[in-house]
């Protein structure tokens, strides 16, 4: 009889121990798939880290600054997807020179040119910008607008990047 209660207890604890370590490799895949994606703002250079923010799948954010031969304005629109960076729009008041202007739809607003429908994968799915030093450079995400054309930004070139965790590669 003693041999009997033996085994079965040796089952139970076994079948617990297997659902625990079942929970925690769950656990565990669950928060590697869901872990929250950053945009990082960088200096290409040294990688230091000079902003920070979660964003979720679909996010917009833009870059705006003048352009250096039409003196001109300019918006572009980006979207995040997975650990990518997509052109959606470009805001513009002309099509002059290294303007873009592949889209599905162009239209005029607010005496703009607004090219909608990119939809074009950034080269290696990370943005690189040089802050311009004579006129004003934004980047706005979310509710923050960052004057990249200031310090800490200023002089630098940056990479803009979507990681999974906070912590860079």
């Amino acid at each position: 009889m003693v041999e009997r209660y033996s085994k079965k207890t040796l089952q139970r604890r076994n079948v617990f121990l297997s659902l625990v370590g079942l929970f925690v490799i769950s656990a565990a895949v669950l928060l590697y798939i869901l872990r929250p994606e950053y945009i990082v703002i960088s200096d290409m250079e040294t990688d230091e880290v000079l902003y920070s923010t979660a964003v979720e799948e679909g996010e917009r954010f833009s870059v705006t600054y003048i352009h250096s031969v039409e003196r001109s304005p300019v918006t572009e629109v980006f979207e995040v997807r997975d650990t990518a960076i997509y052109t959606m729009e470009s805001h513009t008041e002309s099509f002059g020179a290294g303007m873009p202007y592949e889209g599905e739809e162009v239209e005029m607003k607010d005496g703009k040119f607004v090219i909608k429908n990119i939809n074009r994968r950034v080269h290696g799915g990370t943005l690189r910008v040089r802050p311009s030093a004579v006129f004003p450079h934004h980047i706005r995400i979310g509710e923050d607008d960052i004057t990249i054309s200031d310090a800490p930004y200023k002089g630098r070139n940056l990479e803009i990047e979507v990681i999974r965790t906070y912590f860079r590669r």
